[in-house]
C-alpha cells in the first residue's frame, strides 16, 4: 500500500509542477483541473480522488473526500507524506531521469524520459511501463504494453 500510495504521489507532483509530464499513473486518468482542483478516475472511470495545489504543498484526497495524503516540492527533491504526516518517500530528478525512494530511503525505482515518452522502471531495474505525450494527453502502459489509463495535461 506504501509504495502505491508513494507512486501515486510521484505522478500527481509531476503533473502538477510540469516539470514531468510522462509520469508513474498506473491505471488512473486524469481528467484535468476545475477549480484548481485535479481530478483522478481508475480504469472503469470512477472516481478515485482528487489534488489541489497551494504554494509549495500538492494535497491528495481519496474517493470519498478523506485526506490521503501532501508532497512538499524543495529543490529537485519532492517529498511524500501519507495521511498521517508520517514520511512516505521522496524522489530527486537529476537530468532526464527521476529516482523514487520510499520511507526508508530504499530505492523505489526510476523513470527516464526519451523524447516524448518516459520509461518506467521497479526497484530492480524491470521495465514497469512507459508513457506516451501525444499533444495534452498522456497515454500510459504497463510492462506488457496494455494501455492502463491516460491523462490529459
Amino acid at each position: 500500500m506504501m509504495k502505491y500510495f508513494a507512486v501515486l504521489f510521484v505522478a500527481v507532483c509531476f503533473f502538477d509542477l510540469a516539470a514531468w509530464n510522462n509520469n508513474y499513473q498506473r491505471n488512473r486518468a486524469v481528467t484535468g483541473n476545475k477549480n484548481g482542483n485535479t481530478y483522478y478516475y481508475d480504469g472503469r472511470g470512477a472516481s478515485a480522488g482528487r489534488s489541489t495545489v497551494s504554494g509549495n504543498n500538492t494535497y491528495y484526497y481519496d474517493s470519498r473526500g478523506a485526506s490521503a495524503g501532501r508532497s512538499s516540492v524543495s529543490g529537485n527533491n519532492t517529498y511524500y507524506y501519507d495521511k498521517r504526516g508520517a514520511s512516505a518517500g521522496r524522489s530527486t530528478t537529476q537530468g532526464n531521469t527521476t529516482y523514487h525512494y520510499d520511507s526508508r530511503g530504499a530505492s523505489a525505482g526510476r523513470s527516464t524520459t526519451q523524447g516524448d515518452t518516459t520509461y518506467h522502471y521497479d526497484s530492480r531495474g524491470a521495465s514497469a511501463g512507459r508513457s506516451v505525450r501525444s499533444g495534452n494527453t498522456v497515454y500510459h502502459y504497463d510492462s506488457k504494453g496494455r494501455l492502463t489509463g491516460r491523462s490529459s495535461l
